[in-house]
């Protein structure tokens, strides 16, 4: 197992590095948004939890275990922020997720930041397990996780209140091949 993480993380249109304070307007751009935050656990956000953010996501420990390591997502034709993602390592599982700015979703961006971490867990942290957790009625979060195949654990329901709303939650994983 390789946990040297490079500076970066690169794919043909993605590029995932720390999280710097001079994103934190891209930041709050999205994350301030009602759309963004309605499935996560998190509200939207304001300027002040934008900054929290960025300075506790811009320096991250790749070797620490059992904490979400937040990364920003650029765009490499236009060198933009257009999201973030994030990663916890615990034991031989990582669990995964992202936000994507909604002016650049539907353009496959997820899906190649999902491959990415996916990629990085197994071939870097050494993991056997890749899962992402997500609301039942997200259903553009399950597409995208099935769409770089990850499954639905059956045994995995978790019903949760959140925002004051009934919700069940589902875990979509891949194994290591």
């Amino acid at each position: 197992m390789n946990e040297e993480m490079p500076n970066f993380i690169l794919s043909g249109r993605v590029l995932l590095r720390p999280i710097a304070v001079a994103d934190a307007d891209a930041v709050f751009s999205y994350r301030s948004l009602a759309e963004v935050a309605r499935y996560q656990y998190w509200e939207p956000f304001t300027k002040e939890q934008t900054l929290d953010f960025v300075n506790q996501n811009g320096n991250p420990d790749f070797g620490k275990r059992g904490e979400w390591i937040g990364l920003a997502i650029i765009s490499k034709d236009t060198e933009k922020l257009i999201g973030d993602c994030a990663l916890k390592i615990e034991g031989d599982r990582t669990e995964i997720g992202c936000n994507i700015s909604p002016e650049y979703q539907n353009r496959g961006f997820a899906k190649e930041t999902l491959e990415l971490l996916i990629d990085y867990s197994f071939k870097i942290t050494g993991v056997n397990e890749v899962y992402g957790i997500t609301d039942s009625e997200n259903t553009a979060s399950v597409r995208l996780m099935e769409s770089v195949g990850m499954v639905r654990t059956p045994a995995f329901e978790e019903r949760i209140i959140y925002k004051g709303i009934l919700s069940i939650e589902h875990k979509y994983s891949i194994k290591r091949k």
